[in-house]
């Protein structure tokens, strides 16, 4: 692309132009005037020191800057010079708030949230005499600059300082030429993309400036410690072993922060979003106030007296040229999926895809100004989405999803265990072009959802009642099972084959709870000027929760909530589901065979599909036995109570279903055709864990101590005790002790066995870590006696005498050695040796 030429360079600071990032040849200029005196520009007197040492003093401009130069201008004036890299740096820019955003380009790792490396961090550039500082700045504490206290605030808040540089030069206008090769070469911690860069190895590649920001690409070799490493020792690694050498591409692009910050809006825990947080000292109220702002690009109308009306500047996000090309056209459908959902904020064509250019070499995906979709060649079975914002504010500057190429494993993996009884497209392997790409289209949906500022909300799979998701024109009304895509609740498995629910209804949208968030986020309050101003439209918002339930979002300090689960559908009735969900999934193993095995190929899809099933298996009871010792939660603000402990009769449904479910293994989960093509062995252990996850659950100590307080504030007799739980499990896990002919298998063996490390961990808990620290403030919990203990204790009694008697009723030499077995264990449970 055509640049402006050279002699004008410095005019046009101001002026956004395209510049190829080779820049010019910058003529040599007259030697600078001597910069002012006083104030934050005023020069270093000579003799200044420096660390101990006198700072070098400022040499003519076109000795530091030659007719070598190459030169680019923007934010600041960039040069290069042979190895090195100038900043110049105008007296405007000085003080100002700038984000630096780091990523690996290239090298190294991909698979972390950043490509394997990179962060984002707020700077200023001050000047100390005849120095710049590069300063971190820090944003936890705040105070409004017409408090008193303001000047103890802003001295608490100084940040460190990540660099110190000589000014080799002043300019004609006074801006400061600073060599800044260190920053991208050196083993500057802020600035390292790799432990320990080496100089000889390292240099700067390229650097683009623009009106608002400047990127700069640097290759940097260092090492990284070799991955699996534990203690030293045979086996250990990690410390025995050595360091290995990596070489990556670094981007930095640090962005001018807004002049004008935008107005923030005041957080909510009722609604989610996720936000920024300080302390504001400068609050009337009588305490450190903290004060939260939710994270939301700056949308503003342009035409502020319509209903609807056009941003004026749209959310883009750009698809990374990496992308499979058959895919980009799912990729853009699954960003713009949010556009009914801001049109309902008053905003249309609020938030748009675009392909990044490929052979821009000004363009840059990794630039602080570019929101991205970046496709990552990774194994990594996932995918990610989150956002860079303004601290000061909470507007987001750059959005970043990772889509990592192997998703879509994880995908096909999902929808097969899932709903292949409810979709034949899903009964082929490979699954269709056209399936794939509308599964990658979800889950991009789903992570521009983090991306543009929300977090997950689990409340949303249980809002729905269970029937109702299995009702073809319900979903059609709802837009699906689930009131948002930012739910775990995958796709629908609760739905039946006789329920004829069309395929694209199996898959989650953008759904009510989307649209409300997305409402209450970015609809325009025109009369305040302020975010308190805001607060009472806000408020009247946020309760239209208490009549329309799947606008609510999870209570943040619920953790028991079984209407909050992950990968749920449907729990609303999580017994009723479950049960249907496992209808479908003995169908799923039943076609498993005709499937994934083909002549000529191994059976690594089908060692794949079958696990999958072990663990859906297992994640239906899980969502079942959440329902024990739990409660029903809706965040409120001041209009009422927040939890309401489960019925007894709901959750002793939940252990009857897993006795039934659970405990007792299915036939048709025990597939030797199956077993004998993937595995030597494996099934055994692979179940016990299951059921072993279960049971620690239910026996877990925060859920026997809740159901003891929920119990001591029952109103009448509306409780389900420790002693009732004790009862139905032993109805489950030990009714063989009962039998006449008593027999125990070993998937039983195993699950009594189970049973009683649960209670031994509960009565007889490890000793805490050396050093750790107890009570409040502590890196542990201090442990109390309570009921349990007590309850515990006395069943294992009871059990120890049923099984003595079941000894003599059995004929199985294997049920005799195990009921001595259990015996012996009881006894050490609770007569553990001194």
């Amino acid at each position: 692309m055509m640049r402006a030429p050279c002699t004008s360079a410095r005019a046009a600071v101001a002026v956004f132009l395209v510049i190829a990032v080779t820049g010019c040849i910058r003529r040599s200029e007259p030697a600078p005037p001597r910069p002012p005196a006083g104030g934050q520009d005023s020069a270093a007197s000579p003799g200044g020191r420096q660390g101990g040492g006198e700072t070098p003093q400022p040499r003519p401009y076109d000795r530091v800057i030659t007719s070598e130069a190459v030169s680019d201008s923007g934010l600041f004036i960039t040069h290069r010079l042979g190895d090195k890299l100038f900043f110049e740096i105008p007296r405007s820019e000085l003080g100002m708030e700038m984000l630096v955003i780091s990523r690996r380009a290239a090298g190294g790792q991909t698979s972390g949230f950043f490509g394997g490396g990179g962060g984002n961090r707020v700077v200023t550039w001050e000047r100390e005499g005849n120095r710049i500082l590069l300063r971190q700045q820090s944003y936890d504490i705040y105070a409004d600059s017409s408090r008193s206290i303001y000047r103890a605030v802003s001295a608490m808040r100084t940040g460190p300082i990540i660099a110190s540089f000589n000014v080799e030069s002043w300019a004609p206008d006074s801006a400061a030429v600073i060599d800044v090769t260190k920053l991208y070469t050196t083993n500057i911690p802020e600035f390292a993309g790799v432990n320990n860069p080496q100089t000889d190895r390292s240099f700067v590649e390229r650097v683009a400036s623009f009106p608002r920001n400047v990127n700069v690409e640097a290759t940097q070799t260092g090492t990284v410690q070799p991955q699996g490493g534990g203690g030293g020792g045979p086996g250990g690694g990690g410390q025995n072993q050595r360091p290995e050498t990596v070489t990556a591409r670094m981007h930095f692009s640090m962005l001018k922060l807004p002049e004008q910050p935008m107005m923030p809006r005041l957080h909510d825990r009722r609604v989610g979003f996720g936000s920024v947080t300080t302390i504001d000292y400068g609050r009337p109220e009588h305490e450190a106030t903290e004060r939260r702002y939710i994270r939301r690009f700056r949308l503003e109308k342009q035409n502020p007296n319509a209903p609807v009306s056009d941003p004026v500047e749209p959310i883009v996000f750009w698809i990374d040229p990496a992308t499979p090309e058959w895919l980009v056209p799912w990729v853009k459908t699954g960003v713009e999926a949010w556009q009914p959902a801001y049109r309902e904020a008053g905003f249309s064509n609020a938030i748009v895809a675009r392909e990044a250019p490929e052979n821009d070499s000004t363009w840059s995906i990794f630039d602080a100004r570019h929101s991205m979709i970046y496709w990552r060649p990774s194994t990594v079975a996932n995918a990610t989405g989150g956002q860079v914002v303004d601290p000061r504010t909470g507007q987001i500057l750059k959005a970043e999803v990772n889509m990592y190429h192997n998703v879509q494993e994880l995908l096909r993996n999902w929808y097969f265990t899932q709903v292949a009884p409810l979709d034949p497209r899903a009964r082929q392997m490979p699954l269709p072009d056209s399936l794939m790409g509308r599964l990658v289209e979800y889950v991009v949906t789903h992570e521009v959802g983090h991306a543009i500022g929300f977090p997950h909300n689990m409340k949303a799979s249980a809002m729905y009642p269970a029937d109702s998701i299995r009702s073809a024109s319900f979903l059609q009304r709802m837009g699906g099972h689930v009131a948002t895509l930012m739910d775990y609740s995958r796709f629908n498995y609760v739905a039946q084959p006789e329920d004829s629910i069309p395929p694209d209804l199996l898959v989650p949208k953008v759904g009510p709870y989307d649209r409300f968030a997305v409402m209450w986020g970015h609809t325009p309050i025109p009369d305040a000027g302020t975010p308190d101003a805001e607060w009472s439209t806000l408020d009247r918002w946020s309760r239209m929760q208490d009549t329309v339930p799947w606008y609510r979002f999870t209570t943040s300090d619920a953790p028991n909530d079984p209407f909050a689960l992950t990968e749920a559908v449907g729990d609303a009735d999580a017994v009723k589901s479950n049960a249907l969900g496992m209808k479908n999934l003995q169908r799923v193993v039943d076609m498993m065979l005709r499937v994934a095995e083909t002549p000529g190929q191994d059976y690594e899809l089908l060692t794949e599909l079958y696990q999958n099933a072990i663990g859906q298996w297992g994640r239906y009871s899980g969502h079942v036995a959440a329902l024990v010792g739990s409660a029903d939660t809706q965040e409120r603000y001041g209009t009422g109570p927040r939890f309401e402990p489960m019925s007894e009769a709901r959750q002793r449904e939940a252990v009857r279903f897993l006795n039934e479910n659970a405990f007792d293994v299915p036939d048709w989960l025990i597939r030797p055709d199956i077993l004998r093509r993937i595995e030597a062995e494996g099934i055994v252990p692979r179940v016990r864990q299951a059921q072993a996850g279960v049971l620690n659950s239910l026996l877990s100590e925060n859920r026997l101590d809740r159901m003891i307080e929920y119990e001591a504030l029952a109103d009448g007799d509306d409780a389900y005790s420790i002693a009732d739980l004790l009862d139905d499990l032993e109805a489950g896990v030990w009714y063989e002790l009962d039998d006449r002919s008593v027999r125990i298998d070993v998937f039983r063996r195993n699950l009594q066995r189970a049973y009683l490390e649960a209670v031994d961990r509960h009565i007889n808990p490890p000793p805490p870590s050396p050093g750790a620290q107890q009570g409040p403030g502590g890196g542990q919990t201090q442990r109390f006696a309570s009921d349990a203990r007590a309850a515990l204790r006395g069943h294992l009694v009871e059990l120890d005498r049923s099984a003595a008697s079941a000894i003599g009723r059995t004929a199985d030499g294997m049920t005799r050695l195990h009921l001595r077995d259990l015996r012996v264990q009881i006894d050490r449970i609770l007569n553990p040796p001194e």
